[in-house]
C-alpha cells in the first residue's frame, strides 16, 4: 500500500498521512478513531510541532496517540509553548538562518500584544471586539 519513498529516516511524509487519513471509511467507531489519530498526527506535524522541512513529521510523536482516551488529557498547550521557547532559543544563535516551531502561536501572541501589526481583513464589528480566529 505504501511507497518506499514515503518514509525518510526517522520521519513520515505528511502527504502519506493525509492520504491514509482521507482513505478511511468512517463507518465503524474503530475507523473513526484511526481517522482522528491520523488527523492529530497531521496537526502535530503541521501546526503544533512542525519542523523545517514542512513536509515531514517525526516518529517520536506516535506513542502519544497510542491510548486514544488519554489524548485529550495531555497538556498540548504547555508542550507547544515549550517547543516555541526552544525554537526561539535556537534561532537566537548567530549562525542560525531559519526557524521552526509553532509560529502561528507566535503570530497570534504578536497580534494580541501589538495590534497595529495584525492584518484587518474586514471592518471591526460594533463594540470593537472580534475573535482571534477571525483575525
Amino acid at each position: 500500500m505504501s511507497d518506499e519513498n514515503d518514509h525518510v529516516s526517522s520521519a513520515i511524509k505528511l502527504s502519506w498521512i493525509r492520504q491514509i487519513r482521507d482513505a478511511e471509511a468512517l463507518d465503524i467507531p474503530e475507523s473513526v478513531q484511526r481517522y482522528v489519530r491520523c488527523h492529530i498526527f497531521f496537526l502535530i506535524g503541521t501546526t503544533l510541532f512542525p519542523d523545517k522541512s514542512t513536509s515531514l513529521v517525526s516518529y517520536k510523536y506516535l506513542p502519544l496517540l497510542r491510548n486514544f482516551v488519554e489524548i485529550s488529557s495531555y497538556s498540548w498547550g504547555s508542550a507547544c509553548l515549550a517547543y516555541l521557547y526552544k525554537s526561539l532559543c535556537r534561532v537566537s544563535r548567530y549562525d542560525t538562518k531559519d526557524m521552526n516551531g509553532p509560529l502561528v502561536l507566535l503570530h497570534v501572541w504578536t497580534w494580541e500584544r501589538m495590534p497595529w501589526l495584525a492584518p484587518i481583513f474586514a471592518p471591526v464589528p460594533a463594540g470593537g471586539v472580534f475573535s482571534l480566529a477571525r483575525r
